[in-house]
This record gives C-alpha cells, sequence and structure tokens, in this order.
C-alpha cells in the first residue's frame, strides 16, 4: 500500500443524490478503495445525503465494509438545522495548517448542539431497526405498483433513500402535480432527465404514513395514465 498523495483523490456518494438515488455496487466501492490504496490516492465519501441513517446504517459506506480517507456530513448531521462537518484521520488532519479549511455551517454552538443531540438519539437501537423496517416496507410497496404500471423502469435504493426510475419525464412531472394537489404529498425528481422519483420521509416515518404515501402515488399513477 502507497502512502497518500494529498494531491490526488477520489470522490465518490456511495449513493447518488441529486444523480437519481443510484447506489454504487458494494464490489464496485470495494474494488475503487482498493485501487486508491494501491495507488496511494485518497478515498473521499460524499455523504452528505446518504449520512446520518438514511440507508439503514449511519453511513452508507458500511454496507460495503470500506473506510474512507475523508467523509463529508451535512443535512442528517443535526435533523435539518444548518451544519456540517469533514471526519478524516488525525494523521491527515495533522497535515492542514490552522486556518486553512473553514465552512460556512462549520463551528455553530447551535449547529454542534443540535448534531450532538441528533447523534444520540440515532445511536438507539431502535432508531435504525425503523428506518430499514420502513424502507423495506415502502421498496416492496413500490415494487408492487412496478409491476401493476409498467411506465414504472426500476427500483432501487437503501433504507429510506429510495429512487423509482420512470420512462416517462412527463409522466413523473404529472406524478408529482397529482401527488401534491390531491395526495398532499411533496415528491422530487432527480437524474439527468427528471425521470427519478425520490423518496427521503423523515427517518421517524411510521407504517401508517408509509402506507399512505404509497396510496397516494397508486391514485397519481391511475389519473395520469
Amino acid at each position: 500500500m502507497t502512502a497518500p498523495d494529498e494531491t490526488a483523490a477520489v470522490i465518490l456518494e456511495p449513493v447518488q443524490g441529486e444523480g437519481g438515488y443510484a447506489p454504487a455496487p458494494n464490489s464496485f466501492m470495494v474494488g475503487l478503495v482498493e485501487r486508491c490504496q494501491k495507488h496511494g490516492i485518497l478515498f473521499i465519501a460524499d455523504e452528505v445525503q446518504s449520512g446520518f441513517g438514511r440507508t439503514g446504517k449511519m453511513f452508507a459506506v458500511e454496507h460495503a465494509g470500506i473506510e474512507p480517507d475523508i467523509i463529508c456530513m451535512a443535512k442528517g448531521i443535526a435533523s435539518g438545522f444548518p451544519f456540517a462537518a469533514l471526519g478524516t484521520r488525525r494523521e491527515l488532519d495533522d497535515k492542514w495548517p490552522t486556518g486553512s479549511h473553514g465552512g460556512t455551517y462549520g463551528g455553530n454552538p447551535m449547529g454542534c448542539a443540535a448534531a450532538l443531540a441528533t447523534i444520540e438519539i440515532m445511536q438507539e437501537p431502535a432508531f435504525l431497526e425503523n428506518v430499514v423496517a420502513r424502507g423495506a416496507q415502502l421498496t416492496a410497496g413500490l415494487k408492487e405498483l412496478q409491476g401493476e404500471h409498467d411506465v414504472i423502469a426500476q427500483v432501487r435504493g437503501p433504507g429510506l433513500m429510495v429512487g423509482t426510475e420512470f420512462h416517462d419525464a412527463a409522466r413523473v412531472a404529472a406524478i408529482q402535480k397529482h401527488c401534491l394537489d390531491e395526495g398532499h404529498m411533496i415528491l422530487m425528481n432527480a437524474g439527468t432527465y427528471g425521470k427519478c422519483l425520490r423518496w427521503m420521509p423523515p427517518l421517524v416515518v411510521n407504517e401508517r404514513e408509509i402506507d399512505l404515501g404509497l396510496t397516494a402515488l397508486a391514485a397519481a399513477l391511475k389519473a395520469t395514465v
């Protein structure tokens, strides 16, 4: 293994966010990290969207059993309160001169308090268990709808970071409008062509609420044929 070269780095979202909620295969991430280590390249995981329980584990890289050199964190770290952080090993951090790095949301006392409270709650065993269970419920329901509506191309994503890919972007826009107007549910799209509906409910979502979301989508699919 070659010592890391601070001038060379690979940055990866373990699960793409704006790119369409597409998870990187675990075997790909493992192989990528092995090559980075072999050639002295830093591996940086962008977990701004996928971190802090969103995928059913504290961080998405845990699904592949890998450890990044640097991890980028925000959003869920403080339950939506504006806050961000970087994690790295001490030997890398020591190479940054004091004051060489800063961030808009770093070091905010209220943000720190919100992050600490969030992390404490997430460490309760039942918390992530609920994310996994509700994610399985959501995915199963979406795949059932996929079997009934061939406009749905794919259902993908771990935990409560689930994408529903459609063949037609116009249909996605119509479904979003129907879900908002009739189901009182906000859905965002993602991906280069806007063909993916992304599901990112609060991590404390319950079984009934998931069912309500699936019911709203089912109604939209029928109404927008």
